[in-house]
């Protein structure tokens, strides 16, 4: 005889619990026609025939409606072929007879009773059976796994968090395998991966995988186009995810050659539209698994799923840090609040920096792979794994997420019942739950403001408060467009750089401004170097009332520095203003003095004051009110005019 087990692998059945059971049946009680379709049961359910077993066994019961054994049996075979109700029904009735002729039956109920949403009856079913104290060691391992999972899931779905996940329908999704990787700033650009089954004569079934793209016009996705780069050729690409910006792509590459293991980590960079040709993340990658990485918006931080050794056990998600060198560092496991002996994979982190989305088999969830969220803390701790919940999470299969850069909406790939078939792509709008931190960012384009051509600049984000480089990055040589994320709380120094060329500056207080009012998408025009041309300098700092230069000031006067070294055939006038506060003489002398401030700096710092002149012009002309605070603070500014 064999165990009723297909069904009930959904709810932790991991052991035989009725084989012993018919091998003790005392048959010389039984009525003799019963025990013949009895007997015909057995054989036919010892042969894999569960249909012909349940055909026999209603026989023997409608012979001998006492025969215990034909109804736990009869349950057991229900239970197999998925028909739930009549399974419970057997196993009840084999109760009502004797309720304690075979006392595991009550953690058979509590499961079936499980498997379709009756927690409260399943949790009834566990306490008669806890409460007995006849029970085995090993059954009282699986019981009190079961009351533990069957409180979660009666606290999951008693509290379903308030939201619709949608199918995003054709045509992306189709009868293959759909994986979501990236949408763009503004979720109008989707990112994924097909995985298509294929039958090949001589060489049987395989799956090739590739990325497609689509683009939302009016609320519809647009028919996909395939990413067909020629390096893809003969290659399957999955398990993609691409930078804040979406111009540098990490990715799975599995067999490639020269790889060190069965799937590595690669890189690649867009150039335009065009994805040059990967390079292997070689001091990643091990002779284990790596896939499914995870890139910060800093560019900082690479998180992955690897089978590598030391991990907790099954796969483990993994993080390197980018060292000076470009190389990154030994991976470290991120721990035991996220890494299970089970699997942990998809992760990904979010342009907060501090919120990790993954999947995971090993976490108490609600089916096979789950969603869950960890949030690091201030000194780098990571929280507890927490289950996304219903409805994001089904009894079906959540193994993948992406959260849209302001939080807002996520996409999943799952296998949920209704789709297009296998697993399909969904959205919903995030609840409060789940939310990431509040981010801002600055997207556009850098251009020559005279020529209006694309400018391959040099992109900068520095806290004021440490002069620490937060963020970086360069804008694409060809269309000149760049994406940078910024954090709240900060107060920023933010410029765009190129050699021959008035680097621009401005600063960005997120301690006074909210993340959400500050995003922002334009055209960045930069000046060449040249006569009559004017800087104004957004990030020279003063203490009040007075023309000492505060430390602040010393990541942008290192600018000036730079832009005279690189063109020292130019002289340079420094000018002070400041708001309307104080009479007109005491706001004159003090433009003077902090313009002479600046002009100690440069001198300090390599330039020769034959290249340098300074004024000051008070209050006398102001760029914006003085009406507000705001006004006022861009009226007290430093100009440098190339002479």
């Amino acid at each position: 005889m064999r165990c009723a087990v297909k069904y009930l692998s959904l709810i932790f059945l991991s052991v035989c619990l009725v084989t012993s059971l018919f091998s003790q049946v005392n048959l010389s009680t039984r009525n003799k026609k019963a025990l013949k379709q009895y007997e015909k049961a057995v054989s036919e359910y010892r042969v894999n025939n569960t249909a012909g077993a349940v055909e026999y066994l209603n026989k023997a019961v409608s012979y001998d409606n006492n025969f215990i054994e034909a109804w736990l049996l009869l349950g057991d075979a229900y239970t197999e072929i998925n028909s739930i109700n009549s399974a419970i029904e057997s196993y009840e009735y084999a109760l009502s007879i004797d309720s304690l002729y075979y006392i595991p039956v009550y953690y058979f109920l509590g499961n079936l009773y499980q498997s379709i949403y009756n927690f409260q009856k399943a949790g009834q079913y566990y306490g008669i059976l806890d409460n007995n104290e006849n029970i085995t060691r090993d059954m009282a391992l699986l019981l009190n796994t079961a009351i533990e999972r069957n409180a979660f899931l009666l606290k999951e779905y008693s509290n379903p968090l308030p939201i619709v996940v949608e199918n995003i329908g054709a045509p992306v999704n189709t009868t293959s395998d759909e994986y979501v990787n990236y949408l763009n700033s503004n979720s109008s650009y989707l990112m994924y991966t097909r995985r298509v089954l294929k039958e090949n004569p001589g060489s049987g079934r395989r799956y090739d995988e590739n990325l497609y793209y689509s683009v939302n016009n009016d609320s519809l996705w647009q028919p996909p186009m395939m990413i067909n780069e020629k390096w893809m050729e003969g290659f399957n690409t999955g398990s993609v995810n691409l930078s804040a910006d979406g111009r540098k792509m990490f990715l799975t590459g599995c067999y490639w050659p020269g790889s060190k293991g069965s799937c590595d980590l690669y890189v690649s960079e867009k150039t335009g539209n065009i994805w040059q040709t990967p390079i292997a993340v070689s001091s990643i990658n091990s002779s284990g698994w790596e896939s499914q990485p995870s890139i910060s918006s800093d560019g900082k931080k690479l998180y992955f799923a690897s089978k590598r050794a030391g991990g907790k056990g099954g796969s483990d998600i993994w993080m390197s840090v980018i060292l000076n060198d470009g190389s990154w560092s030994p991976p470290v496991n991120l721990g035991d609040s996220i890494n299970t002996t089970g699997d942990e994979m998809s992760p990904v982190i979010h342009a907060d920096g501090r919120t990790l989305y993954f999947s995971s088999n090993g976490h108490m969830g609600i089916g096979g792979m789950d969603l869950f969220i960890s949030r690091k803390d201030e000194t780098g701790i990571w929280s507890n794994a927490d289950n996304l919940g219903v409805p994001i999470n089904t009894e079906d299969n959540e193994i993948n997420i992406f959260t849209s850069l302001d939080g807002k909406t996520s996409w999943i790939s799952s296998d949920r019942e209704g789709g297009y078939g296998n697993y399909d792509i969904y959205r919903f709008n995030n609840p409060p739950e789940i939310l990431p931190q509040k981010i801002a960012y600055i997207s556009g384009k850098v251009i020559d403001k005279e020529t209006l051509t694309p400018l391959n600049a040099k992109v900068e984000i520095t806290n004021l408060e440490n002069l620490n480089i937060v963020n970086s990055t360069v804008s694409d040589s060809v269309s000149g467009e760049f994406l940078i994320v910024l954090f709240p709380d900060i107060d920023y120094a933010f410029n765009i750089s190129h050699p021959g060329y008035l680097f621009l500056s401005e600063n960005i207080n997120l301690n006074d401004t909210n993340a959400d009012d500050y995003t922002v998408s334009k055209t960045f025009e930069l000046i060449p170097v040249g006569s009559n041309k004017q800087l104004i300098l957004n990030n020279i700092y003063f203490e009040f009332n007075k023309s000492n230069l505060l430390p602040s000031s010393k990541n942008e006067l290192d600018k000036v520095v730079g832009v005279l070294n690189e063109n020292p055939g130019s002289r340079i006038r420094i000018t002070g203003h400041t708001d309307n506060k104080g009479n007109d003489d005491y706001n004159k002398k003090l433009s003077v003095e902090r313009a002479k401030s600046v002009y100690n700096y440069l001198i300090n710092n390599g330039v020769k004051a034959s290249r340098l002149s300074f004024n000051g012009k008070g209050s006398t002309e102001p760029v914006s009110t003085n009406d507000t605070e705001k006004g006022r603070a861009a009226n007290r500014r430093t100009e440098i005019t190339f002479l």
